[in-house]
């Protein structure tokens, strides 16, 4: 189980990154051994001046590679740092692919001009917890 979660870990990370060539890409670095489990994939639209969008809201701790194929605005995320709970905020100006861990809090809006938007994918997965 944990080979094919790596797996397909790679591959969306892969296939992704080829959708948005030439943009720029960033990451946290990721030990996939520490895994758990694959929770869900999904896509979306954001539109700038709508409430943002909650992908988690647990408590728990997560890896989500966000990857932003189509934008006219710029996504804000707010998520919380694995590194003591703390809450933060990352603004992607544009497409392009990232990874983020965090303890039970990822959100995404659009923010910029009206009648922009941002589409997006997710890929959740769920890590070990600390002993």
């Amino acid at each position: 189980m944990r080979l094919l979660v790596r797996i397909i870990a790679a591959l969306t990370l892969l296939c992704t990154a080829l959708g948005v060539l030439s943009q720029e890409t960033s990451a946290q670095e990721i030990d996939f051994g520490k895994i758990d489990k694959f929770e869900s994939l999904a896509t979306g639209t954001l539109h700038v001046g709508a409430p943002p969008k909650t992908i988690v809201d647990d408590g728990e701790r997560h890896v989500v590679i966000l990857t932003i194929w189509d934008a006219d605005a710029e996504t804000k995320v707010y998520w919380r740092s694995p590194e003591g709970n703390v809450p933060r905020t990352t603004v992607i100006p544009g497409r392009g692919v990232q990874t983020f861990q965090t303890i039970g809090e990822f959100k995404l809006e659009a923010v910029g001009e009206p009648n922009h938007e941002v589409q997006y994918g997710y890929m959740l997965l769920g890590l070990k917890t600390q002993k």
